[in-house]
């Protein structure tokens, strides 16, 4: 559906906002979708907008990024390449045996739901563990969190936060090696659908900039929250957002 310089501004701020705090971006458009009627963005705007949220990773995370560049056999690399892949096999999966959790919004609601549970039970849970101190089966399973959220509903962020977080990770660590995590992700993804990049230029680089500017504030707004262990406060919008859904699915009687 092609989108005007407003609209697709519009759509990138939700964008760079959903993208990046714990609420599953993919899991609110397959449910807008549903509600609406709507089909959503071309496929070139939707790589575009995610090109635009992984510069915001890039900017964010310059000196760390940095870091692995000068030293890429460090812990730091390793830990990140042992995440990676299990990520990328069991995204794999997913996308193949689970075609149709893609198109359903009670599915992402009910996902939604189960990523409130995810966030609530790091309450209370302060690790210590730095980036030295990480295993490598701290990395496997983050990697693996990664991985099955590539379900709507399932928050990327908000699972591998949580499961660092649940294995002892330091809070700002956590968050650290989560987006650090995401940066192949991405980067995979948006080259993968870029070769049939054919779009509208003006409304594509107004997606582009409103989620640029508004992933920037998220992630640090997300980072600022979650080192003062708040993070679990976004189950009660989770669960909200997921009963709501399903609700409505209910009274509709589908």
């Amino acid at each position: 559906m092609p989108v005007n310089i407003f609209k697709a501004f519009a759509l990138g701020i939700l964008q760079g906002v959903t993208e990046f705090l714990p609420i599953s971006s993919s899991g609110h458009l397959v449910m807008a979708k549903e509600i609406l009627g709507w089909e959503g963005p071309t496929l070139e705007f939707d790589v575009a907008v995610h090109l635009a949220t992984l510069s915001v990773i890039l900017w964010a995370f310059r000196r760390e990024i940095w870091e692995i560049v000068k030293r890429p056999l460090s812990r730091k690399t390793l830990l990140v390449a042992i995440a990676t892949v299990p990520t990328a096999s069991l995204g794999l999966l997913v996308r193949t045996y689970f075609k149709g959790a893609f198109s359903s919004g009670t599915v992402s609601s009910l996902l939604l739901l189960l990523t409130g549970v995810f966030l609530w039970s790091t309450k209370s849970f302060n690790g210590v563990k730095k980036e030295g101190e990480t295993s490598m089966l701290d990395a496997l399973l983050v990697g693996l969190a990664q991985g099955i959220s590539t379900l709507p509903g399932l928050s990327r962020s908000g699972l591998t936060i949580s499961t660092g977080l649940l294995r002892g990770l330091d809070r700002k660590w956590a968050g650290e090696f989560a987006f650090l995590l995401a940066i192949p992700v991405f980067l995979g993804a948006g080259l993968l659908e870029a070769r049939s990049f054919q779009g509208n230029l003006p409304s594509i680089g107004a997606g582009m900039i409103g989620a640029f500017l508004s992933g920037l504030i998220s992630l640090n707004s997300l980072m600022k929250w979650l080192r003062e262990g708040k993070i679990h406060r976004f189950s009660f919008y989770c669960w909200g957002v997921g009963l709501g859904f399903l609700v409505y699915k209910l009274l509709l009687g589908h």
